[in-house]
């Protein structure tokens, strides 16, 4: 547990994919009545694995790495900083998930409480993190261009992601609460959107200007994927949330929303077709293992997820198809990152093992 390797606050990435891997399965992609069960199975185990992982990194974090200590100043740091947003991203993923695994108990006062509870935490961390850490960056002095990276837009899907879960509170919650919570999923969807856009131009203006993305790895590339599609979510579930604010014009605002959302997706389609290439001309750099390979794993299956709704909004068996392709390259790049990580993991044992026991 001293290892660089095992203490990388990236593995907290792995948690937060397996948590949106779950809330795909939960979906059933391709509808199929014979998959309903084994589905559901599966997104059971896998919402297992997030949460435990999730516990196991924590107590990683307070016991061995003593993150309390130093968190502010990790916090400000632009190239470690907005990887702590997995943190506050794999708590909203999981109540993402509870709600569609479990309709019927968080439709009990419990449920919905502790729904409730995992929305807080989950985004007040998140927004916590985005305005320590933004602030630092438009005060620090020497900050360089090469510093924008991937990671920049971890800290906006978090917030993204709060936005969709307590639209969902709107939606399932009491009657009494749904307006409060419609404003506050407008209001996280604003703040996270924003952030994104002007990240996207800052991140934009660094590959073409600066250094390119080859030479920090093509994980960057793909953690893009997440703001974009969590967005065209956010614009589906947070507009279908404000039925009550809309008034005569729900209709006409629903649509709008649902159209920018679908244009959104199809530049994400654009967007997984640059990265692609760029992965390709990394070569052996891109699969190599690093803790922050498990980058590669949340933006498709939040690219699934959204394929998944917007398709069955449109009732387009075209998206249904295209997000069970998604879902075999969404199993096919977690085995890859997992079989990478075991790989790495008994690489780091061994090369430790021999000292360790010459030391006892």
């Amino acid at each position: 547990m001293r290892s660089r390797l095992l203490n990388d606050p990236a593995w907290f990435g792995a948690t937060m994919g397996f948590g949106a891997m779950s809330a795909v399965a939960a979906l059933n992609p391709g509808g199929l009545a014979a998959l309903e069960t084994p589905s559901r199975v599966l997104a059971i185990i896998l919402l297992v694995c997030s949460v435990v992982g999730f516990v196991l990194l924590l107590a990683r974090d307070i016991g061995v790495r003593e993150i309390g200590r130093k968190t502010l100043a990790d916090l400000r740091a632009p190239l470690s900083g907005p990887a702590y947003a997995t943190i506050p991203g794999t708590i909203n993923v999981i109540g993402i998930v509870l709600i569609a695994l479990f309709p019927r108990y968080v439709d009990t006062a419990a449920g919905w409480i502790v729904i409730l509870v995992i929305a807080t935490i989950g985004t007040g961390f998140g927004l916590f993190l985005t305005v320590i850490f933004f602030v630092a960056a438009f005060e620090q002095i020497d900050f360089e261009a090469e510093d924008i990276s991937g990671i920049w837009f971890i800290p906006e899907t978090a917030v993204l992601l709060g936005s969709v879960l307590f639209a969902e509170l709107a939606m399932e919650g009491p009657y009494g609460s749904a307006r409060t919570f419609t404003i506050i999923a407008l209001a996280l969807m604003g703040a996270g959107a924003l952030l994104f856009a002007f990240t996207a131009a800052l991140f934009i203006n660094r590959l073409v200007l600066h250094s390119q993305v080859r030479r920090t790895g093509s994980a960057a590339m793909w953690i893009m994927l997440s703001p974009m599609s969590v967005t065209a979510l956010a614009l589906h579930t947070v507009t279908h949330a404000s039925v009550n604010l809309a008034g005569d014009w729900e209709a006409d605002v629903q649509a709008s929303s649902d159209l920018l959302a679908s244009m959104l997706w199809g530049f994400c389609l654009w967007w997984i077709a640059a990265a692609a290439m760029i992965t390709r001309h990394a070569g052996g750099n891109a699969y190599r293992f690093q803790p922050s390979s498990w980058a590669y794993v949340f933006p498709p299956a939040a690219m699934t997820l959204v394929t998944i709704v917007l398709g069955r909004y449109w009732d387009s068996a075209f998206m249904e198809v295209l997000s069970v392709v998604f879902s075999v390259i969404l199993l096919l790049v977690t085995l890859g990152v997992g079989v990478g990580a075991v790989r790495a993991i008994r690489a780091e044992y061994r090369r430790s093992g021999p000292k360790t026991h010459a030391a006892g």
